[in-house]
């Protein structure tokens, strides 16, 4: 059995060297993709979560309840809380 050059051994360790790396890449981008698929998936999640304390305060503040509670109860800066129930839909916390 004949002894491969220098050369065609440092073929192989290039290759091998590429081929780890395009692995890597690939299993990174794998990763990737399922972290913003959970990204999406909890942005969803937070929309709807905003609109369920939106429907909240709302009747909250119908019933009466006084705002700096309402704001204390759902964590919300009372500016926030203002803005809301003065009809803007910019729910930002």
């Amino acid at each position: 059995m004949s002894e491969d050059p220098e050369e065609v051994l440092r073929l192989r360790v290039v290759r091998a060297e590429v081929e780890d790396v395009k692995e890597k890449l690939r299993a990174a981008r794998a990763q990737q993709e399922e972290l913003e698929k959970k990204v999406t998936d909890l942005l969803a999640k937070q929309r709807k979560a905003r609109d369920n304390r939106r429907e909240a305060i709302l009747a909250a503040d119908a019933a009466g309840i006084p705002r700096l509670r309402i704001s204390k109860e759902v964590g919300m800066p009372r500016g926030n809380m203002y803005k809301l129930l003065a009809g803007d839909s910019s729910d930002d916390s």
